[in-house]
């Protein structure tokens, strides 16, 4: 009986290895971007491995000593591909979460493929799992197909890729394996030919987002923070010095809630989808600090009249002409923090504002970030803080 990943004889595993060099050689010529990745991957002969290639991990390559020599150098070239894809787009460590049920590990299986061969459907493999053929569009994260594939019921001829019996030995140490992510990033953006999907990864490996909800809830306690410090006194809770003089009542120090006004940016280059999203996110974040209330300022080129509503589902958002925020800055000026929602196409305050300000951009431009100073519209101040948001997207 042969025993657990029992290495080939010597003649079968050089015919492996012979052709898993043909292979890499033309997957490197194909996209010559990933062949860093390539050329990492180690190729691990065993009888055991499944009849098509498998990847773990660590970046071993499980190839089967009785099929790999027969595969032809284009069809198994394709192989090293689809497997440089999930072990670049950290698919092993993303599906752990799936794992618990095996039709939970299926789902996941396939969504994972359907994420890597989009970009892959030259050569495929006539069984191979893509977008097209699960009637699905192209472009989504494996977890948003996941989700997808729990409402349709594949076709059942296909089968996503195989996992090896077992996980080889440490190639790469994880410092290694992020080292040689970013040195492929780096090669897709510098070459510029990439598949749109490879040039999106690339792009969030060498600048990855900010959770921009993180963000804002940091920037509004901070400014929370400041602005309770400004303490006054109040004849509403007596001096506990009172009680020495009966006949004087003495106000005492007190903190109020900071008051905390939403200047709301409705010109018509703002998409109202946009707008309750963050709307519902900053009360969320209130509602974490205490507060009960949102205060919302529209504006376009006029500041509308303030709604003091309990929650951001019911905030009317009025307007839709052009965009001068100034007159909502005018309208929020009693408030200790001014949060605003836009685009950052609009004219600025000349003047630093007496309140905190946080500045919520949606998809800004990088000239709209570059805190050029007062007075350009087409950059935020510097003294305002900004939170960068994006626009929901369902591509990758």
């Amino acid at each position: 009986m042969t025993e657990p990943h029992e290495t080939p004889a010597p003649s079968a595993e050089h015919a492996v290895l012979e052709r898993f060099a043909g292979a890499r050689l033309w997957a490197a010529a194909r996209a010559p971007y990933l062949a860093s990745a390539l050329f990492a991957l180690t190729p691990l002969p065993h009888e055991d491995a499944p009849p098509r290639p498998a990847a773990d991990e660590h970046w071993n390559l499980h190839l089967n000593p009785a099929t790999a020599p027969a595969t032809p150098v284009p069809e198994l070239g394709w192989w090293l591909l689809h497997h440089v894809g999930h072990l670049l787009r950290d698919h092993h460590a993303r599906a752990r979460r799936y794992q618990e049920h095996q039709d939970e590990a299926l789902r996941w299986a396939r969504a994972a493929d359907a994420e890597i061969n989009d970009d892959l459907t030259r050569d495929a493999p006539a069984d191979a799992i893509s977008p097209d053929t699960l009637g699905l569009p192209d472009g989504l994260l494996a977890e948003r197909y996941a989700a997808l594939l729990d409402l349709i019921d594949p076709p059942p001829h296909l089968t996503p890729c195989a996992r090896p019996p077992f996980t080889g030995p440490e190639a790469m140490t994880a410092l290694e394996r992020e080292l040689l992510s970013r040195a492929v990033a780096a090669e897709i953006e510098a070459r510029g030919t990439a598949s749109g999907g490879w040039r999106r990864w690339a792009e969030r490996t060498l600048r990855p987002e900010v959770d921009w909800r993180a963000r804002l809830a940091r920037l509004v306690r901070r400014g929370l923070a400041q602005a309770s410090g400004r303490v006054d006194y109040s004849h509403a809770r007596p001096s506990r010095r009172a009680a020495a003089a009966p006949s004087v009542v003495l106000p005492a120090l007190v903190r109020p809630l900071p008051r905390v006004a939403v200047v709301v940016d409705t010109s018509g280059s703002v998409a109202r989808t946009v707008l309750e999203q963050a709307l519902a996110e900053l009360d969320g974040v209130l509602r974490a600090t205490g507060h009960r209330w949102l205060e919302v300022i529209c504006c376009d080129t006029e500041a509308y009249p303030a709604q003091r509503v309990r929650a951001a589902a019911r905030v009317e958002l009025v307007g839709g002409g052009g965009t001068d925020l100034r007159p909502g800055f005018d309208a929020a000026a009693g408030a200790d923090v001014v949060i605003v929602l836009t685009d950052g196409d609009t004219p600025w305050p000349a003047r630093r504002p007496r309140p905190y300000v946080i500045v919520c951009l949606f998809d800004p431009s990088p000239s709209t970030v570059a805190g050029a100073g007062s007075g350009d519209r087409h950059s935020v101040p510097a003294w305002a803080s900004v939170v960068r948001v994006p626009q929901e997207r369902s591509a990758r």
